[in-house]
C-alpha cells in the first residue's frame, strides 16, 4: 500500500478553508455539505485515447465533476419515474432519473478542502455551502414525509465514468424499490415522484464492476395502480 500524499496543486486551495476544521465525509449540518470521492489514477479498463497513468491535474477536474454531480443530488435531487417489471403482466421494469438542478460549474461555494493519493486512487474532501434557500430544502426533507431507504447498484467496469454513473443510478432504484415494497404491498404499474441523494454514496470495484451503496429520501408525487390484472 502506498503511503498517502499531499498534493502541492490544490495546496492553495486548500489553505484558503485551512482555518476550518474539515467534516467528516458525508457530514451535513445546516450550512454545509461534505463528501470523500475518488477516482482511479491507473483504472483497470482504458476508455478512449489520453495518456496513462492519467495526470494528477486531469484527474483533479474529473473528480471535481463527481463531487459537484453528488452534491447537486444532495441539495436538488431528481425526480424519477419507476415502472415495476411484471413478468404475468409482460411488463418491462422502467426507471428515469432526471436532475432537478445543478450547482453551478465554478461557485465559489464550491471547494475542495483536501486532496491526496493513495493506491493509484487520487481521493479529495469537497464540501459545499448551502445558501439559505439550499438550507430549507434540506429541511424539508429532512421532515417525515420523505422516506429514507437505502440500497445497492452496480455496472460493468469497462462502461469508465458512465458505468459509475449508472451503478449510482441502479442504487437509486434499489433503494426506491425497496421503499415501496415496504409501503404499498400491491405493486404499482407506475411511481413518480422526487428523490435526493441523502449521504454520502459508497462506491467499491468488485470483479469487474462498480458497486454503489446509497441511501436517499424519497417523495411519491403519484402512484397508478393496476385497475385489472
Amino acid at each position: 500500500m502506498r503511503a498517502p500524499r499531499f498534493l502541492p496543486l490544490l495546496a492553495l486551495l486548500c489553505a484558503v478553508v485551512a482555518v476550518a476544521a474539515a467534516p467528516a465525509a458525508g457530514a451535513q449540518d445546516t450550512d454545509r455539505l461534505s463528501i470523500r470521492p475518488w477516482i482511479e489514477l491507473e483504472p483497470l479498463v482504458r476508455i478512449g485515447p489520453g495518456p496513462y497513468p492519467i495526470p494528477v491535474e486531469t484527474a483533479e477536474k474529473s473528480l471535481l465533476e463527481i463531487g459537484r454531480s453528488l452534491l447537486s443530488a444532495m441539495v436538488y435531487g431528481w425526480s424519477f419515474s419507476y415502472e415495476p417489471g411484471d413478468r404475468a403482466r409482460g411488463i418491462t421494469e422502467r426507471f428515469e432519473l432526471s436532475p432537478l438542478a445543478q450547482i453551478a460549474w465554478g461557485s465559489p461555494r464550491l471547494k475542495v478542502l483536501q486532496a491526496d493519493v493513495e493506491d493509484v486512487r487520487l481521493w479529495a474532501r469537497i464540501s459545499y455551502s448551502l445558501d439559505d434557500q439550499e438550507s430549507r430544502l434540506r429541511t424539508a426533507w429532512d421532515s417525515g414525509t420523505a422516506d429514507l431507504s437505502t440500497g445497492s447498484g452496480s455496472a460493468p467496469l469497462q462502461l469508465g465514468d458512465a458505468g459509475r454513473t449508472r451503478s449510482l443510478e441502479s442504487a437509486v432504484r434499489d433503494a426506491i424499490r425497496r421503499s415501496l415494497d415496504v409501503r404499498y404491498p400491491n405493486k404499482p404499474r407506475q411511481v413518480t415522484g422526487d428523490v435526493v441523494l441523502w449521504t454520502d454514496p459508497t462506491v467499491l470495484i468488485r470483479s469487474g464492476t462498480y458497486l454503489t451503496t446509497a441511501t436517499v429520501k424519497i417523495v411519491v408525487r403519484e402512484l397508478i395502480p393496476y385497475r385489472i390484472f
